[in-house]
């Protein structure tokens, strides 16, 4: 059984100016049962790649703590290249912007973190 932040991380490819960019592909374990006739993404994933983006910038491991904001303009596919570039906001709040490989935004989330003492 492969866990999901496993799976998220073995996607990385790396880093591209301020972008994180995570190859995702057809065989990614999110996409079994999400619209199986023409997989998508699910959202709540695309929060766990910010997350995971989070953590390789501030080397650290975080617990979400609340999603203030979200919004999922285009569909992530099978074999993607998904960019994620993380700002700051406040104190343990910050904007994720995913971009598909053509440059066009396909979701912004703004999220509030805490570190993860258990791990």
């Amino acid at each position: 059984m492969i866990f999901l932040t496993d799976a998220i991380s073995r996607c990385f490819e790396g880093r591209e100016g301020d972008k994180y960019v995570y190859l995702i592909g057809e065989d990614f374990p999110a996409f079994e049962g999400h619209f199986p006739q023409q997989p998508i993404l699910p959202a709540v994933v695309q929060v766990q790649f910010a997350l995971d983006a989070l953590a390789r910038l501030q080397v650290g491991v975080y617990r979400l703590k609340k999603v203030s904001k979200a919004k999922f303009s285009r569909p992530v596919p099978p074999n993607t290249r998904l960019g994620v570039e993380i700002t700051p906001k406040q104190q343990n709040t910050f904007c994720a912007q995913l971009t598909l490989p053509d440059g066009q935004k396909c979701g912004q989330i703004i999220f509030e973190v805490e570190p993860n003492e258990a791990h």
